[in-house]
């Protein structure tokens, strides 16, 4: 297996080289001059179109509220510390 992994990349590089190989100078800087120009653009319009369509999704819009004064139940403003005394594994006090 390891064997097999090892060849990969060297077929591939070879692969490479042999191509690149026979290119004549000129013709490997417009390859490479096109390839940086493809992928410049690409990255361009990736974050361009990004940026653009931040929030426009229908469906996923935060809607802003007014904050609400929160309603506390009866008795509950002592025993959130008293809560810790008085736990029994989620069981009933009567059981």
């Amino acid at each position: 297996m390891r064997k097999w992994l090892d060849y990969i990349p060297d077929r591939i590089s070879g692969g490479m080289r042999y191509v690149c190989g026979r290119m004549s100078p000129d013709v490997r800087l417009i390859v490479v001059v096109a390839v940086l120009v493809g992928f410049s653009a690409l990255s361009v319009y990736i974050t361009v179109s990004s940026i653009y369509n931040i929030g426009r999704r229908e469906g996923e819009r935060i809607r802003i509220e007014r904050m609400r004064q929160l309603e506390l139940h009866p008795g509950t403003a002592h025993d959130s510390i008293n809560n810790i005394k008085d736990w029994n594994n989620g069981r009933n006090k009567a059981e």
